[in-house]
């Protein structure tokens, strides 16, 4: 069962938009998405290019990642969404993902980018990949460019 992971297409968007559970974190509706990629949604202080990516297994979405330039708290980038099924979590699924969404920050000169963590179960996945907290609800990569997972392993399809 090989993950393959690409860059996401408008025509993705129904289909990762479904994934995420009512009760979980990690996306929007699928108009917000649409809006968001396609740069007529803005979060707070947002800044175009927007970028996201899928990983997929036989062409099936599994998860997602998704991102932008900002000046949200003095940050250069901000991680939007992050969204893997609950059956490949802990898979290292969502560490290639913000692998992935690091280098496109990294190549744009972005650097000290922040996450809003919407529950703190989240917190030991950013802090394992070198974030630290900001505040109550945020937390952030003052340098993503040394994420522990641009040197991993893992191999990548």
């Amino acid at each position: 069962m090989a993950i393959s992971y690409r860059r996401a297409e408008l025509a993705d968007i129904l289909a990762v938009s479904g994934l995420r559970q009512p009760s979980e974190a990690g996306g929007a509706a699928t108009d917000r998405m649409l809006r968001y990629l396609t740069g007529e949604h803005h979060p707070q202080q947002a800044l175009p290019p927007r970028a996201m990516w899928v990983a997929a297994i036989d062409g099936v979405p599994i998860g997602y990642v998704a991102g932008h330039l900002t000046r949200r708290f003095d940050c250069d980038g901000e991680l939007q969404w992050i969204y893997v099924v609950r059956e490949h979590r802990r898979s290292h699924v969502a560490t290639e993902l913000v692998r992935l969404l690091a280098e496109w920050f990294t190549a744009r000169g972005a650097s000290r980018i922040c996450v809003d963590v919407g529950d703190d179960a989240a917190r030991p996945f950013y802090r394992a990949r070198g974030a630290v907290d900001l505040n109550r609800h945020w937390m952030v990569w003052n340098d993503i460019s040394q994420l522990p997972a641009l040197n991993n392993t893992h191999p990548r399809k």
